[in-house]
């Protein structure tokens, strides 16, 4: 939302982690950092990820969702 100005961005920028906390659930704020916009990382469309792109967004995801999963309640 950058196009709205700085006020708007800012507000916007804050909702998600807002009602991340608001509600008590993880927060992965970016799904493609890493690979958004790294040559190599991207299919020849520019917008989907390739095998090596997918591969670093599962290594960078993969902490944040065995953190969740490791606090779900078990049955032990």
């Amino acid at each position: 939302a950058p196009n709205l100005g700085p006020d708007y961005q800012s507000a916007f920028d804050a909702i998600f982690p807002d009602l991340a906390k608001k509600y008590d659930v993880a927060l992965y704020p970016f799904f493609l950092d890493g690979v958004a916009g790294q040559p190599g990382m991207q299919l020849e469309d520019g917008l989907h990820p390739s095998a090596r792109g997918v591969d670093q967004m599962v290594e960078r995801i993969l902490p944040a969702v065995e953190k969740v999963i490791a606090a779900v309640p078990g049955d032990s």
